[in-house]
């Protein structure tokens, strides 16, 4: 009697179980993907990103990228004007970890605030400063020859001294930093995580300038 009540208990449990289960698939058929233990390789992968963007080492953060996208450091400015932005652009640039790496239909994500100085807020005065500023100095120089070369043409010394002057005080006055919300997405591919260059990662992290 005792062995058949058991038999019978083991049964509806076992029953309970399986609806249970059946339930609970037809819940989560639609829901995202859960991620129970957070790979730390793909967190590293991010770190390693952001931390070579923020050195200005693009070289070193295109090996973190899925195909190593070529980053444009080949076109990264070389005049002083051009560098002296650069360098501040570099040097504004900050980012932190928002919570974990999730699971995605697709891999894994990880939410970064990244936050730099808006290059435009400086290119866009830049014009102005400049013009206002190389009159300026045609009235105070007391030589011509300081101004114009032989074929009466600006001096490139003298536009190029303009153009720095001009830039260092939009750098200062004129410079807005702005922040962005950054979802860095990762594939898994030949037995590791590669994070994907997409427009909005790529925009972020050059400022907009290397694409």
């Amino acid at each position: 009697m005792i062995k058949k009540m058991l038999s019978l208990v083991f049964t509806v449990v076992g029953i309970a179980a399986a609806v249970a289960a059946v339930s609970l698939s037809l819940s989560y058929k639609n829901a995202n993907p859960m991620l129970l233990v957070p790979p730390e390789e793909a967190q590293h992968q991010v770190t390693g990103l952001m931390e070579a963007v923020c050195a200005g080492d693009y070289s070193t953060a295109s090996t973190y990228l899925q195909g190593h996208p070529n980053l444009g450091v080949d076109r990264e400015p070389t005049d002083a004007v051009g560098v002296m932005i650069w360098e501040a652009f570099c040097d504004s640039m900050e980012y932190e970890l928002v919570g974990e790496c999730y699971a995605t239909e697709d891999g894994l994500a990880q939410n970064v605030v990244f936050s730099c100085i808006d290059i435009t807020s400086v290119t866009a005065t830049l014009k102005d400063r400049s013009q206002t500023l190389l009159e300026q100095r045609m009235e105070e120089a007391e030589d011509l020859d300081e101004v114009y070369d032989e074929d009466l043409q600006y001096r490139e010394d003298f536009v190029m001294d303009v153009l720095y002057d001009a830039a260092t005080a939009a750098l200062k006055e004129d410079s807005q930093t702005i922040t962005a919300e950054l979802t860095v997405n990762m594939a898994f591919q030949n037995g590791q995580w590669w994070i994907i260059a997409d427009k909005a990662l790529l925009d972020a992290i050059s400022g907009g300038v290397l694409y």
